[in-house]
């Protein structure tokens, strides 16, 4: 068996697992993003990883409701002098602190709505403090995340915890350690990360769930459809169109 004939087995077994063992956690994420379209409120993705934001942004099959949030902040060094005697008046802990609070006064991200956080290793100051500050000013929070694997890295974040540990929803993308799963032989690392293949399949699991979550409710979502289809330009204006006037 080559060796992308054993990727692709492995990958059959791996999903299979997945969506027995992730099965209540992605109804739950359907149902609390179906809540969110609803009342009319955007899905925001901030992705700390390599595919989540680019797979579902825009995509065809996919909710013009899903927004990336991206935000940050820098300060330019280019003074040598500055560079060598003035380092950050505090950690980085600080600046994360800092700036999710100003993310928080622009109004982007208000209570009451859903935001899908995803971050592999979850360890990352920033997305902990982004999770915890969104949960104590009620926003539900969703993580996508390798829990097992997190669990078994240091935390840095001053609380001691990770992003796992600051959800309301925990998509566990069942990555194991290290991510890369495939083996060859006469290689001695495990090549092909399972994490992002993982996250793309949980997310669009929960796409499915919140689709039909609306559709019960009598208020199906704005949905868009391939830009490549003859007419695709203008059915993709009309798409945004739509959800501008029904916010969902």
């Amino acid at each position: 068996m080559s060796a992308a004939d054993r990727y692709f087995a492995e990958l059959q077994e791996r999903f299979a697992g997945l969506a027995e063992r992730q099965r209540d956690a992605i109804r739950a994420a359907g149902e609390l993003g179906a809540r969110a379209l609803v009342e009319r409120r955007p899905l925001h993705i901030h992705d700390t990883g390599h595919l989540v934001n680019h797979e579902l942004i825009a995509r065809t099959g996919g909710l013009a409701a899903f927004t990336a949030l991206t935000f940050g902040a820098t300060v330019e060094r280019e003074n040598e002098w500055i560079a060598d005697t003035r380092g950050a008046a505090g950690s980085a802990e600080d600046s994360a602190r800092a700036l999710v609070d100003w993310l928080f006064l622009q109004g982007t991200v208000i209570a009451g709505d859903v935001l899908f956080l995803s971050s592999v290793s979850g360890t990352n100051v920033l997305v902990v403090e982004l999770a915890r500050q969104a949960r104590r000013r009620g926003v539900s929070v969703i993580a996508l995340t390798g829990a097992e694997f997190s669990a078994g890295l240091a935390a840095q974040h001053s609380s001691g915890t990770r992003l796992f540990e600051n959800a309301d929803v925990v998509l566990d993308e069942e990555v194991p350690r290290g991510d890369a799963f495939l083996t060859v032989d006469g290689l001695e690392s495990a090549v092909v990360p399972w994490s992002g293949i993982s996250a793309a399949a949980l997310m669009w699991a929960v796409t499915a769930e919140i689709v039909e979550g609306c559709v019960r409710a009598g208020l199906p979502p704005t949905v868009y459809t391939s830009v490549n289809l003859p007419g695709g330009p203008e059915a993709y204006a009309r798409t945004r169109a739509d959800y501008r006037e029904l916010g969902r």
